[in-house]
């Protein structure tokens, strides 16, 4: 590359990204469905029968809807008990909600490196900023792609912190399986 396309190179990449968010006839219909009842809150047929699917594809024995990814993750720190003062451990590379949740609930973010081959939090980072006022870890599961839990998990456990996982970008997704 000898000169960049913003300077008049050459552009490395000449098509853009496709179209996100991304949904056919059935999420429309769903919406609608959704819309018709009058009620799309707590208590809603619709949101419960959405909690329970969606339970199933995560493999998990039940899940609560709130209105959107910042809001769980301030439910989550606060149903592990993380206040003013703690600090968590997040990877700087991820949406704003990540660090951000952490400040709603009064606790300090500390940025651990990304693995460049992965842009997951990088294990060994996480070991290099563990304080005594380190309470937890957020690894974010980013595109789809699963930290390496195995190494975050006996990090904590030697350590005594909680590990809380942003996998709202994994939906789905698994760690060796």
């Amino acid at each position: 590359m000898k000169q960049l396309a913003i300077l008049g190179g050459e552009p490395a990449c000449t098509e853009g990204f496709e179209k996100w968010p991304q949904w056919g006839e059935s999420e429309k219909q769903e919406l609608i469905r959704a819309l018709d009842t009058g009620w799309w809150g707590i208590g809603s047929s619709v949101v419960e029968e959405w909690e329970k699917r969606f339970s199933e594809i995560q493999g998990v024995s039940h899940c609560s809807s709130v209105c959107n990814g910042t809001l769980s993750l301030v439910v989550g720190l606060r149903a592990l008990g993380i206040g003013p003062g703690d600090e968590v451990i997040v990877p700087p590379y991820t949406f704003l909600a990540t660090a951000s949740a952490v400040l709603w609930v009064g606790a300090i973010p500390v940025f651990a490196d990304i693995q460049i081959e992965t842009h997951n939090i990088d294990p060994n980072s996480i070991r290099e900023h563990i304080t005594s006022k380190t309470k937890a870890i957020i690894p974010v599961h980013v595109a789809g792609c699963p930290c390496d839990m195995d190494s975050i998990l006996e990090i904590a456990q030697e350590h005594n912190l909680k590990v809380f996982e942003d996998a709202a970008q994994a939906h789905g997704a698994t760690w060796k399986g």
